[in-house]
């Protein structure tokens, strides 16, 4: 899917926030965009199949531990994302 100047331009300015947040916290992050395409699911079928995605999981929580882990959430500093066991 190529994107027009114009989109790509609004993209870069509306994450720029977020390209310094990650650079701070030496992370990475990715925006990716498709369309109802076949050609489009099929290779992101490929780069899931062939683990090329990475997952960043900071910590599990038991569903017991529910509030523990919203408060982790809501102050922020994670490595990664924040799961809830059920």
């Amino acid at each position: 899917m190529k994107m027009p100047l114009h989109k790509k331009l609004l993209f870069k300015l509306a994450g720029h926030k977020y390209d310094n947040m990650a650079k701070k916290k030496q992370q990475k992050y990715y925006f990716l965009f498709v369309e109802s395409d076949g050609q489009q699911l099929e290779k992101i079928s490929e780069i899931i199949e062939s683990d090329k995605i990475e997952v960043s999981i900071d910590s599990i929580y038991e569903l017991n531990d529910v509030n523990e882990a919203l408060n982790k959430v809501k102050k922020g500093g994670s490595k990664g994302k924040t799961l809830i066991k059920i």
